[in-house]
C-alpha cells in the first residue's frame, strides 16, 4: 500500500488497497467524513482550495464541488501514481494533480483560500513535520483556512485494524492531530479548534490571520 522514502515519508505504491483499507476504516461512510472535512474547511464557491497528501482524490473532487468552476481545486502528493491516476480519471477544468511533498511544496506563495491535510500528517518523517506546516502556511492567503486531520478510532476499531495492519500494539499512537497544535500556532495560525469526528477521525483547523504577511 505505501512505500517508504527516507526524504519524503511513506509513499503511496497502490490504490487499490489503500481504498480497501478506507472502507475498512469508516466502514463506507467516507463520503459522510468528506462532508464533514468541506463543512469545517469553509470551503466556498469560487475559492481555491489545496488538498496535500491527496491519494486517490476524493477529498479533492469534494473540495472541488463546494469552490465551483468559479473557484479550483487541486491536490498534491508525493506519489507520481495517485497523481497520474488521478490526472486521468479527473477531467474537470478546475481540478488539476501536482506531485509533491508537503514539506517542499511545488506552489506559489499566498495561492489558496483553503488548505486541507488529511491522514498524511504521521506519514511525513518527524523531523520535516513543522516544515510541512510553514509550507502550508506560505502558500494559503491572509485570512485563509487551514484543515488538519487523522484517525482518531474508537478502541474496539483499534484492535480490529491492529489485526487488518498485521501489527503489535497500537497503530495510530502517532496519528493524534492534536500532537500539532503547538507547531501550528507557533507559525502563526489562530482560532484553532479540535473536533472529534463520530467517523472515528480527529479534526483541527485554524486560520492563517487577515494581518498575516
Amino acid at each position: 500500500m505505501f512505500i517508504a522514502d527516507p526524504d519524503t515519508g511513506l509513499v503511496i505504491a497502490g490504490l487499490r488497497r489503500y481504498n480497501v483499507f478506507t472502507s475498512v476504516f469508516f466502514l463506507g461512510r467516507h463520503r459522510r467524513l468528506l462532508a464533514e472535512f468541506v463543512t469545517l474547511s469553509g470551503a466556498r464557491l469560487g475559492e481555491q482550495a489545496l488538498d496535500i497528501g491527496c491519494g486517490p482524490g476524493k477529498l479533492v473532487r469534494a473540495l472541488g464541488a463546494a469552490t465551483g468552476p468559479t473557484g479550483a481545486a487541486v491536490g498534491v502528493d508525493p506519489s507520481s501514481t495517485a497523481v497520474a491516476d488521478n490526472s486521468d480519471r479527473d477531467r474537470r477544468s478546475h481540478h488539476r494533480y501536482v506531485v509533491g511533498p508537503a514539506q517542499s511544496l511545488p506552489l506559489p506563495d499566498a495561492e489558496f483560500d483553503v488548505v486541507t491535510c488529511t491522514f498524511v500528517m504521521h506519514h511525513i518523517p518527524e523531523s520535516q513535520r513543522a516544515a510541512a506546516i510553514a509550507e502550508m502556511w506560505r502558500v494559503l492567503r491572509p485570512g485563509g483556512r487551514l484543515l488538519l486531520a487523522d484517525a482518531s478510532p474508537s478502541p474496539r476499531m483499534r484492535a480490529v485494524l491492529s489485526r487488518f495492519l498485521g501489527r503489535d500494539g497500537d497503530p495510530f499512537a502517532d496519528a493524534d492531530i492534536r500532537h500539532y497544535a503547538d507547531q501550528v500556532e507557533s507559525v502563526g495560525f489562530t482560532e484553532l479548534v479540535y473536533t472529534q469526528s463520530r467517523d472515528q477521525t480527529g479534526i483541527l483547523t485554524a486560520v492563517k490571520p487577515v494581518a498575516a504577511h
